[in-house]
């Protein structure tokens, strides 16, 4: 399974960073025990036995000391702590479903036979290429723009290649109760669109990098080496004129509330962007879309250039960009070879110099885990919440999730810098809040029961199985491009070690694999609770009224429901709480980015605020082991370089996650009679907590 830091920033900014970092101290050694307020107690080696521990001055590392000390970084990682201790029980769990007893229930089972056909070289390398060379073959016969035009449209959706866009389904802004069929440009080979106007030394790598896996890969499906170069070369100038300008900035990129509504296009004016593009055709022949009468348009520059450049000139350009694309798309279901050629290829990309060699038994014992759940989804998380939850542990969280709620309406009402119109504007996202626990209520929007493929027992192959499921997700997609649009529809999946907030849905989601380890176990007490996957959960709501989240209405659209006097008020305690964390340092001489972190740190704020507001209604509530069990949360160890990783992350370092939110709030003081001389003192008037 991967064994990738959970700290949501990429390995190149980290690298950059250290090599910063090193540059900057390569003159003087680093003291890194001379942090202020605190010292960085989760950086290794700066806790010892011999480290003296008090609640008033610090904490974090009074509550965590014992448990910083027997932490071990496992072998993979950077860092240790809950995170990773969930990640790796999630890979656990993943990996121990598919040994276990053969599932009853129709999607599970899909699930655990598709499993077993991915892990099936022996059927995989025996068909080789065929399947994919016989679609090739299709688009090769496509010698004039009247064939192309009749290839986009008589070919169904599942069957095509690959085709110049993308469709998907999205609420519709202007009436947020319905979906809309979302269109957008199609994939390119390399990501950042400027490369394609002004290459970098890193495109030109990336170039050479994709050009090299497509010969070999054609040349395995019978081209010689003059044809598999002249066809990259077709792909890539079709990309590049696609890309020749830059994309057009929408209408309201000035304002800070963007508004959605101007992406919308109604038929007559799709058909005008594209007239030549035979692209509504294409939706409702071949892929079967219902005629409608507006479009949500992504980027409509995007459609104007492929109506200029949909000509008979570019007619072998067009058919080696559909050809080399379908290969991209599938050669992770063919042959050994094939799929090792695109692991390599994609580990190049992305200079991931540490991947391992890649074997068929160790592919069956790691990436195939991650390759089903790509897949299929929806069928492994119903084989996960048959292994792994409880419909008891759903109710508890839910009535958990519902309390948390109730206190979030206090703080609105509470909230002193926001008027009547404003406060009406947060009631109304709390109001619509979608609540969405460990699973889903129902499975049917989910369900997989038209599929049907044959298993390794049966006879099966993985390119039936996977012609089968691309075939259903079509028919889904279609289903939900017209008619409601459901704000419950999940956005990931039950076995995600998480909990997010989605401003998009107004929704929260509380993944059954959150709620496992040392997060939630079904003995444990309220205080542990309100702790761990209360504070988790209170935080994410906390983020429909952050720096961002505030943007969004009740219904999930950007639009602003805040007055301008109010919005000051917001963004200048923003700015207080900026410079609070800026005037910190992990270290002497280096200082931590406030702007960045100012949307999670407030969110912690909250949070904690949230449940230390249900705490009070609770007779004999331990507050000792509630804080306890707060500070454990994020209890962690890192290396210097997760250090340096969290320094650019968006979440503040665990250490100021636990004392700089706790300081916020008398209840904590008071409790452990914490006062001004102390160091984790923070008087009134300088406290930040923006709700």
């Amino acid at each position: 399974m991967k064994k990738a830091v959970c700290i949501l920033v990429t390995v190149i900014l980290c690298l950059s960073m250290i090599c910063c970092a090193a540059a900057e101290n390569s003159s003087e050694e680093i003291d890194y025990t001379t942090g202020t307020p605190w010292v960085d107690i989760d950086l290794i080696g700066n806790v010892t036995a011999d480290t003296p521990a008090d609640p008033k001055d610090n904490f974090a590392l009074w509550a965590n000391k014992d448990r910083i000390l027997s932490l071990k970084i496992p072998e993979g990682y950077l860092t240790a702590g809950d995170t990773v201790d969930l990640s790796e029980q999630a890979d656990a769990d993943t990996m121990a479903m598919f040994h276990g007893k053969v599932p009853e229930n129709h999607d599970a089972r899909l699930a655990y036979d598709y499993y077993y056909l991915l892990t099936d070289w022996a059927t995989r390398d025996a068909i080789g290429v065929a399947p994919l060379k016989e679609m090739a073959d299709v688009v090769e016969e496509i010698k004039s723009l009247d064939d192309l035009t009749e290839y986009l449209v008589h070919t169904p959706g599942e069957d095509r290649l690959f085709c110049f866009w993308r469709s998907e389904d999205r609420q519709d802004p202007e009436n947020p109760g319905n979906s809309i069929l979302s269109l957008r440009n199609s994939v390119f080979f390399i990501k950042d669109h400027a490369e394609y106007r002004e290459m970098t030394a890193e495109g030109k790598y990336q170039k050479e990098v994709f050009a090299s896996f497509f010969q070999k890969m054609l040349a395995k499906l019978g081209y010689s080496e003059e044809e598999a170069r002249q066809k990259f070369d077709n792909c890539f100038a079709w990309e590049t004129m696609m890309n020749s300008v830059d994309p057009a900035e929408g209408d309201s990129s000035s304002s800070e509330f963007t508004n959605d509504i101007d992406h919308i296009r109604t038929r007559n004016e799709l058909m005008a962007i594209s007239p030549n593009v035979p692209l509504l055709e294409a939706l409702e022949k071949a892929d079967g879309y219902p005629e409608m009468e507006k479009y949500f348009i992504q980027d409509p520059s995007f459609f104007e250039r492929l109506n200029e450049l949909y000509t008979e000139e570019n007619l072998p350009l067009m058919r080696d960009f559909i050809i080399l694309h379908g290969i991209l798309d599938t050669a992770y279901v063919l042959d050994w070879e094939s799929y090792v050629l695109l692991e390599e290829c994609l580990a190049a990309i992305d200079h991931d110099d540490d991947a391992p060699a890649l074997d068929k038994a160790s592919y069956s014992e790691t990436k195939a885990y991650d390759d089903v759940n790509i897949f299929l989804g929806w069928p492994v998380a119903r084989l996960y919440v048959e292994n792994y939850t409880d419909p008891r542990d759903k109710e508890r969280i839910s009535k958990l999730v519902d309390e948390i709620i109730h206190a979030y309406y206090g703080i609105i009402d509470k909230a002193d810098f926001i008027s009547e119109e404003t406060r009406a504007g947060a009631y109304a996202k709390l109001d619509h809040l979608s609540k969405n626990v460990l699973y889903p209520d129902s499975w049917e929007p989910y369900s997989f029961e038209d599929v049907d493929f044959a298993s390794k027992e049966e006879g099966g192959s993985l390119w039936e199985a996977f012609r089968a499921i691309n075939k259903h997700e079509h028919k889904m997609a279609v289903s939900k491009a017209a008619g409601p649009y459901d704000r419950t529809v999940w956005s990931g999946f039950p076995f995600t070690p998480n909990c997010g907030y989605d401003p998009s849905v107004n929704g929260i989601f509380i993944y059954a694999a959150f709620a496992r380890g040392n997060n939630y176990d079904p003995g444990m007490s309220d205080e542990e609770l309100y702790a761990k996957v209360g504070a988790g959960i209170a935080h994410e709501i906390s983020h429909a009224f952050d720096i961002e989240g505030s943007k969004y209405d009740k219904d999930g659209n950007i639009n602003n429901w805040w007055t301008e006097e109010d919005r000051a008020a917001f963004l200048k305690k923003n700015e207080k709480l900026v410079a609070y964390y800026n005037a910190m340092h992990p270290w002497e001489g280096q200082d931590f980015d406030g702007e960045n972190m100012k949307g999670e740190a407030s969110a912690d704020m909250a949070a904690l605020k949230c449940i230390l507001l249900i705490a009070a209604e609770k007779e004999n509530f331990d507050y000792d082991a509630f804080f306890r069990a707060y500070a454990d949360r994020y209890a962690c160890l890192d290396t210097i370089e997760a250090a340096m990783i969290r320094l650019m992350d968006m979440h503040p370092m665990n250490y100021l996650r636990v004392n700089a939110t706790l300081q916020q709030y008398d209840d904590f003081l008071n409790f452990y009679g914490i006062t001004e001389g102390d160091n984790m003192y923070l008087a009134p008037e300088d406290r930040v907590a923006i709700w």
